[in-house]
């Protein structure tokens, strides 16, 4: 391999990571031995869990504050509708599952539009039933 005159960025930072991952694995390895270190990180995930159980309340409070349902909600939620849903499929009986069947076509069909209007005839004789008692009313309203 020929070598040129401006160096390989990419080839530098593949010896530095090298480098550096062979120097951090020495020390890892070494620092496991100290129960110092052990302790520390220890306590480190310690600190860690309690942050996060202190940050999860805190949102839990603020979902409370807003009204809306925290993870924890709709997880119990989600869980007693599936409960449900179990119950229902083990009431209804296997033929309610199958698809309902066709209805009948209808065999009575309703009147036209024309048929269902009062005809002229009735028209009159409704007419004819009325005057007289106009008239009447009329005369009476005369003499008094």
């Amino acid at each position: 391999m020929t070598s040129s005159l401006i160096p390989d960025p990419l080839q530098m930072w593949r010896e530095a990571l090298t480098k550096l991952e062979s120097n951090v694995n020495s020390l890892v390895t070494g620092s496991m031995d100290s129960q110092e270190v052990m302790r520390s990180v220890h306590q480190l995930s310690t600190v860690s869990v309690g942050l996060q159980h202190a940050f999860e309340k805190a949102i839990s409070s603020y979902l409370a504050k807003v009204n809306l349902p925290s993870r924890k909600d709709v997880g119990e939620l989600a869980a007693a509708l599936q409960r449900i849903e179990d119950k229902l499929d083990r009431l209804l009986p296997a033929s309610a599952a199958a698809p309902a069947l066709p209805r009948p076509a209808r065999t009575r069909r309703p009147p036209p539009v024309e048929a269902s209007a009062p005809p002229a005839k009735a028209l009159a004789a409704a007419r004819a039933v009325a005057a007289p008692a106009k008239r009447t009313a009329a005369r009476a309203g005369r003499r008094s």
